[in-house]
């Protein structure tokens, strides 16, 4: 067996699942940095559905202390996901871009494995990976409006409202972003201004996060903190997309985020918009142009006397609105809800299934 054959046969396992590993120069160096053979040999027959730890024992043929010996420094890296109940672990195998672009990336080292990996991420994203995002109509991640830029606060569904989403959260942490740090250690790259440590999770990902040392625990009060400041800096809040269950607010660049990136650079699928869209009332606009410049998708032009809207570019996130000086911005239902997953669950289902794949078959 040659060098490559493990990691041939992981790449062939994860192309079953909701973000394939398409080909590419990049992508065998990027895995040599995150696995070794022989853990890509084990992976290349892990589950991608969550299994107990005695389930996996009986399938792997191992007990359940073997496995386990193998299974939680993976789990440590960001290759596998384990969650703990009451009775016993449940482990699986985590999605690619959960395992290559944001894992190895949270805890923010500048060690040398992560220096190798930043560039040859970046490359492997722009050349084949954002291929993945494309233009399907589900993504994983969508815009969620900053407080106060909705006009009318009755017509705001609680998955669509920042405070109401973390409302019964108890456990929250913070982490580097993914990725403005792979673009920041890239030579190649230009560095971004932006901070870095506003990467939020909360939930079971973020207890998974605590525990191996790729975030910091922080209070309800320090998260929404984060989220004001991130609003003012002109950053979009993009949430995990689903109604409920959601475990992540990333606070998006319009220069680093992959959404923006693959949206802007390739024309691809970006941030799920928000179901609201942009309002400008043309009577009390002063034309100062702020907006058009904190617009993350240059979705806004400066007309003869206000801001000009390309609708199909908005992904209602606020950030125009947020800092307009005389409050003529504001954001309104879209014409026609569109139709978020449920969970999770829902939301891995109609990825697999946009791209032709089957979400329960392994």
């Amino acid at each position: 067996m040659s060098d490559k054959k493990p990691y041939e046969r992981f790449i062939e396992h994860m192309q079953n699942w909701v973000l394939g590993l398409p080909d590419s120069e990049e992508l065998i160096p990027i895995l040599e940095l995150r696995l070794s053979p022989e853990e890509a040999e084990f992976l290349a027959d892990m589950p991608f559905l969550p299994h107990s730890i005695e389930q996996l024992a009986e399938l792997f043929g191992e007990t359940v202390e073997e496995l386990s010996a193998k299974l939680d420094p993976l789990a440590a890296r960001g290759m596998v996901f384990r969650h703990d109940s009451k009775k016993t672990n449940f482990y699986a195998l985590n999605d690619s871009l959960f395992a290559l672009l944001r894992s190895p990336l949270w805890a923010g080292k500048r060690d040398e494995t992560t220096r190798k990996l930043a560039p040859l991420a970046n490359k492997y994203y722009l050349k084949a990976y954002a291929m993945e995002f494309s233009s399907y109509e589900t993504q994983g991640l969508r815009a969620i409006p900053i407080e106060g830029t909705v006009e009318d606060t009755r017509q705001i569904v609680p998955y669509e409202d920042v405070v109401k989403v973390l409302e019964n959260e108890e456990v929250f942490c913070t982490s580097t972003c993914p990725c403005r740090h792979r673009k920041n250690l890239d030579p190649d790259s230009t560095s971004c201004e932006h901070q870095t440590f506003n990467c939020l999770h909360f939930g079971r990902l973020a207890r998974y996060m605590i525990r191996n040392k790729m975030g910091k625990e922080i209070t309800r009060g320090e998260m929404m903190d984060i989220l004001k400041a991130a609003a003012d800096e002109g950053l979009v809040h993009g949430i995990s997309n689903s109604k409920h269950g959601m475990d992540t607010i990333c606070n998006c660049c319009s220069c680093c985020c992959l959404f923006t990136e693959s949206k802007k650079k390739l024309g691809l699928h970006g941030h799920q918009p928000s179901n609201y869209v942009l309002s400008i009332n043309a009577d009390t606009c002063e034309a100062c142009g702020l907006c058009v410049d904190r617009c993350p998708m240059d979705a806004l032009d400066m007309g003869e006397e206000s801001p000009e809207l390309t609708r199909d570019l908005c992904i209602g996130c606020g950030v125009c609105a947020h800092k307009c000086p005389t409050e003529s911005l504001k954001l309104t239902l879209r014409d026609g809800e569109q139709d978020f997953p449920e969970d999770f669950r829902e939301m891995g289902m109609r990825m697999a299934m946009e791209r032709g794949r089957n979400p329960f078959k392994t």
